[in-house]
Order: C-alpha cells, then structure tokens, then sequence
C-alpha cells in the first residue's frame, strides 16, 4: 500500500468515526493522523496546512466539511509526492505555494521541488 493510501483509508476511518459533527479532541486525532503521515515534512508547513484545513472545515456546514478533507488529502498527496488529482482552485495553488516556499530552507528538496512542479503546471507559479 502507498503512502497516500493508507493515508486516505485513515481518513475515511476517522471520517466514520468522527460522526457529522466531530469534536475537538477528533480533529486533535485527525491532526495526530496527518502529521504522522508526513514524515519529514516540517511540522510548521503542516501546521499551516492544518490551520488552513481547520478554516475550512468549519465552513459551509457539511460541505464544506467534504470539501475540506478532500483538501486536506490532496495537500497529503502533494506532500508523499503522489498527487492523487484533487481539484485545488488556482488561488489553492498560490496558497500551497506559499505554504511550501515559507519553509523552503527546511523542507526536503525533493519535495518542495515535486510539489512547485505540480504548482507551475497548474499555472500559480
């Protein structure tokens, strides 16, 4: 099983779970879930990233609660260098890039280039 397969299948159990309405100590385990996934990817980008999800989870009801994790499961495809397709807006793409380039002395070279090729071949670069 891939990287990002066992992290999608985590978030479809925790989506279960977590019910319609999770609390906060369910999106503590989501949290948990996602950085363990990453691996070496700063803890400060995943931070960004999971403040951006938490801001739109909370948005548009369920929604944009679907919304949000699949958003969150394509930031994971980007960052296991496995973009799984999700359709980020280009205004996504510029906010991804931004995430990635605030780091960029930190972040694993192969990474960040992986993911400003995705970012240029969707036009926000």
């Amino acid at each position: 099983m891939q990287a990002i397969d066992k992290l999608k299948s985590d978030m479809d159990d925790w989506t279960r779970r977590a019910g319609s309405v999770p609390g906060q100590r369910d999106l503590d385990s989501l949290r948990a879930l996602f950085f363990r996934a990453m691996g070496p990817v700063p803890q400060e980008t995943l931070a960004g990233a999971y403040t951006n999800f938490l801001s739109m989870y909370g948005a548009d009801g369920p929604e944009g609660r679907t919304r949000a994790l699949a958003w969150l499961g394509g930031i994971g495809s980007l960052l296991l260098m496995d973009y799984d397709g999700t359709p980020f807006s280009r205004e996504e793409w510029s906010e991804i890039k931004d995430l990635l380039t605030l780091d960029a002395g930190e972040i694993d070279i192969d990474v960040l280039s992986y993911v400003l090729s995705q970012v240029m071949e969707h036009g926000a670069l």
